[in-house]
């Protein structure tokens, strides 16, 4: 067995180990991961983020809450890791997220800073030229992965990669795992409200994003939140674009 096949061996037997009786579905199968990775790896958190579409994004899984606002800090903002990952189909390795991510992530780099977060990885997750989202891993202040970490760190980006195809395969009779369809039902509404600003200010599709994401930053909302209040009748971005 190579040191990889070990690796990989070692963590099937954590994932295994800490799967609950309980367990339903890819979703909470996803969770376990982000769990388990955090604490192999001496994490602050973890996610793993799905992108059906250009601007779409659904946060599918987290270890914690502080995880979540962390990533969807990004989303808020228009710029991180997760997105980049995403979008170039690489990963995204900053082991000091100060010195050289702020020039990179001027936004969100200070709106995380609180959190304690110093270094951040992002894995995207995907089978040749299909891609579903991205595995971020946060790293506390002082610390980074060492090349033996960054390679365990692959493993779980390619574990969460299986499960994903577990829950979605295409053309094989089977409808998409509830988890995943619940979790990206999410978008409708930040679609639904992006059309509804762009009617109601008279504004680009594009430019209804941007108001959205800047009065989500403003009021201290995160952009989904601020879409159903949308969608409901109860919100609406100023006309003045803060």
């Amino acid at each position: 067995m190579t040191d990889l096949q070990s690796m990989r061996h070692r963590i099937d037997e954590l994932l295994r180990h800490e799967r609950r009786a309980d367990e339903r579905g890819v979703v909470e199968a996803l969770g376990r991961l982000c769990r388990t990775v955090c604490a192999d790896l001496d994490l602050l958190g973890s996610t793993v983020t799905l992108m059906p579409g250009v601007g779409a994004h659904a946060v599918s899984a987290v270890s914690s809450e502080t995880a979540r606002r962390i990533e969807e800090a990004q989303f808020g903002l228009g710029e991180g890791p997760t997105r980049d990952a995403f979008t170039s189909r690489r990963p995204v390795l900053v082991g000091d997220i100060e010195r050289s991510g702020l020039q990179r992530w001027p936004g969100w780099v200070p709106a995380v800073s609180e959190t304690g977060v110093g270094a951040v990885y992002a894995f995207p997750l995907h089978v040749g030229a299909t891609i579903f989202g991205v595995l971020t891993l946060y790293v506390g202040t002082g610390h980074r992965l060492d090349a033996e970490g960054l390679q365990r760190a692959l493993i779980f980006s390619e574990v969460a990669t299986e499960y994903l195809l577990d829950g979605s395969m295409p053309g094989d009779g089977h409808a998409l795992d509830p988890g995943l369809d619940a979790t990206l039902d999410t978008n409708a509404y930040v679609y639904q409200a992006q059309g509804m600003v762009m009617v109601d200010l008279g504004i680009s599709l594009p430019e209804a994003l941007a108001r959205m994401r800047a009065h989500a930053w403003a009021t201290g909302r995160d952009l989904t939140t601020l879409a159903r209040e949308i969608v409901e009748g109860r919100a609406m971005p100023p006309r003045d674009g803060r």
